[in-house]
């Protein structure tokens, strides 16, 4: 009996030192700094994070009122009323390793990471106005987007899908607007400085389209694919494609230049 008590009194002297040491001896600036670093690779990555309000609680855990992550100086996306999880065993190796849920307009997020080298995200039914970075390349409108994330050695691959897309706005050098399209679903690549679009389909009552290609720099190497329906067609929006006819129905649109 008296060792038993011996070692839960040992057990409780650990976890309270456990505590104090995560509480008071670990400032809310190096946790910054530590999420900071690891999301951007200590600044090699054109990712960058911006945060407010980050607190610590017991057992590990994490609020943040809003972070913010940016892509070659633009905003892309605010994660807001994020409450989060550390894993203690990775700190030893000088690792961040946690879990999370917030979310992104009125949209859920939950993802699980181990930076920098991996982590997961999946956003569900956010607004597109809530992601900065699309207004960025010139659209706005409503619809929700669900999106997985997967990091890998710096490198994020983005697979995302709306289905009820009501985008204002246009593509540079399209002569469409890109409200022609309803649905919207696609898979992104970026790594460094470099957005490799692998596929962005676009799909309403006017036609079909695919973009591909990659934006370097904030430099845009696209090609858009067009199968229109001619019959939702005007006069004009018929002759302004013509020249980019490759055969009967099927148009290749060449985006070039810097994005909006």
């Amino acid at each position: 009996m008296t060792r038993l008590k011996n070692f839960l009194l040992i057990a409780a002297c650990i976890i309270v030192f456990i505590l104090f040491t995560w509480l008071l001896a670990i400032p809310n600036s190096v946790l910054e700094s530590a999420i900071r670093d690891s999301i951007s690779d200590n600044g090699r990555s054109s990712i960058s994070v911006s945060i407010e309000g980050l607190r610590k609680g017991l057992f590990f855990s994490v609020y943040i009122d809003s972070l913010g992550l940016e892509i070659d100086g633009n905003t892309a996306l605010i994660v807001t009323d994020i409450s989060s999880r550390i894993n203690p065993f990775y700190l030893a190796k000088k690792q961040l390793a946690f879990s999370l849920v917030g979310r992104i307009g009125t949209g859920n997020v939950k993802g699980e990471f181990k930076l920098p080298e991996s982590g997961t995200l999946k956003i569900d039914s956010a607004e597109i106005s809530a992601i900065p970075y699309l207004a960025t390349a010139g659209f706005e409108g409503t619809g929700l987007i669900s999106a997985d994330l997967n990091l890998k050695d710096n490198a994020l691959d983005i697979t995302f899908s709306i289905p009820d897309a009501d985008i204002q706005g246009s593509i540079h050098g399209v002569p469409l607007p890109i409200n022609s399209f309803r649905k919207i679903q696609g898979a992104i690549f970026l790594e460094q400085s470099t957005i490799k679009i692998t596929s962005i389909s676009l799909d309403g009552e006017r036609g079909y389209a695919r973009l591909k290609g990659d934006i370097t720099h904030g430099s845009m190497n696209l090609v858009l694919e067009l199968m229109p329906s001619f019959d939702e067609l005007s006069p004009l929006e018929i002759a302004l494609i013509s020249k980019y006819q490759i055969s009967p129905g099927y148009y290749v649109i060449p985006i070039e230049g810097k994005l909006l």
